[in-house]
């Protein structure tokens, strides 16, 4: 599914990038730790922030009215979303975060193209 991504935090990246919309696949949908689903979110042009390279991402619902199932039905739906490396992204447990152990996280909001 292809995908927007509207940045709303960190300030420092707004700055730096803008908002958004940024545009990207949904490449892998699963269940995150806490058992919502999440998803895995390819940017289609990586961006450098802080020194790291952006393109993969682990998003998850922000707010507990916020379900990323509505995405197919053309809802707007927060998320936080994680940055893992390319390696995670292709392994075969792709949205794991158990050894997740601080890094980038952005705030934003998904919405189908």
């Amino acid at each position: 599914m292809e995908v927007n991504l509207i940045v709303s935090d960190p300030w420092e990246f707004g700055t730096e990038h803008g908002t958004g919309p940024f545009t990207g696949r949904i490449v892998h949908v699963g269940s995150s730790a806490s058992g919502d689903v999440a998803v895995l979110l390819r940017l289609d042009d990586p961006l450098s922030f802080k020194g790291e390279s952006l393109q993969c991402f682990i998003a998850t619902p922000r707010l507990e009215e916020d379900k990323l199932e509505n995405l197919a039905d053309g809802a707007q739906v927060n998320v936080n979303l994680t940055r893992i490396t390319e390696d995670q992204a292709s392994s075969t447990l792709p949205l794991d975060l158990t050894a997740w152990r601080g890094g980038l996280i952005l705030i934003g909001t998904l919405e189908r193209i």
